[in-house]
């Protein structure tokens, strides 16, 4: 029952929305050139899905590569610089600029160095990631409770057990919160990306449409990439919520 609630009480606003939509459509309010009615969108939906599809599997497999590889640096990473204070001072100042670069701007630079296609895409998503994810790691092995290593120390633990056994599980719920940043991140990079590295994707789909003056493929790519954006986040979150039972009771759900 409260699913179900939470459900609608998520699609009512889109649901004004597309009423707005519908009703600026027929009222004449924006030629259709410009703003073409749902209908029209539709049928898009119903026509190109072949395309669609090919355009999604694109994006979806930059994506997929660009965050693993993520993961695969910004956790090691992050809990090494959470645990030791020294590491932690001497990055500081480096990841609170680099972070700060929007991924736009580098899209030159990765062309430059990487050329056209998939490998400056997946550069870039990778670079999106890391920044959420590492972060999000570091404060989360900050928010370790003190005496769980204080009692590791006394039982002589090593650090690669520390790190293991004890950070790692108890920095868990803030990695998922940083991977579900990490996704959004990725997601739109490599749309930004595709409309100027590659030719494939939905950002080159959405990109084409414009060269050609198709309105109704432009919205039909936008809400593409929404839903699967919305996917991501609702994939994550369960995850999270079936990886972090322990904390139920203890936080404020999210």
């Amino acid at each position: 029952m409260g699913q179900s609630r939470a459900t609608l009480l998520g699609l009512a606003p889109l649901a004004v929305l597309l009423g707005l939509w519908q009703l600026a459509t027929s009222g004449g309010w924006y030629t259709s050139v410009l703003l073409p009615a749902p209908i029209e969108v539709a049928r898009v939906f119903a026509t190109q899905w072949p395309a669609l599809l090919h355009h999604v599997g694109a994006s979806l497999t930059r994506v997929s590569v660009g965050i693993a590889m993520a993961c695969a640096t910004a956790i090691p990473l992050g809990l090494l610089i959470g645990r030791f204070k020294w590491l932690d001072e001497v990055t500081d100042w480096t990841i609170q600029i680099f972070r700060s670069l929007p991924g736009i701007a580098l899209i030159p630079l990765a062309i430059l160095f990487f050329g056209i296609g998939d490998k400056p895409a997946i550069i870039l998503i990778t670079l999106a990631a890391f920044w959420p994810l590492v972060v999000s790691t570091i404060f989360g092995v900050k928010s370790v409770e003190r005496t769980l290593l204080k009692v590791a120390r006394v039982a002589r633990a090593g650090d690669l057990l520390v790190l293991r056994d004890i950070l790692l599980p108890s920095a868990l719920p803030s990695i998922l919160t940083g991977l579900r940043l990490a996704a959004g991140a990725g997601w739109l990079t490599v749309v930004t990306a595709e409309m100027m590295a590659v030719k494939s994707g939905l950002g080159y789909y959405i990109m084409y449409a414009q060269t050609t003056f198709r309105a109704e493929e432009i919205i039909a790519g936008i809400l593409t990439i929404g839903a699967i954006g919305l996917l991501f986040d609702q994939g994550i979150r369960m995850l999270r919520h079936r990886i972090c039972r322990w904390q139920e009771g203890l936080v404020l759900e999210s």
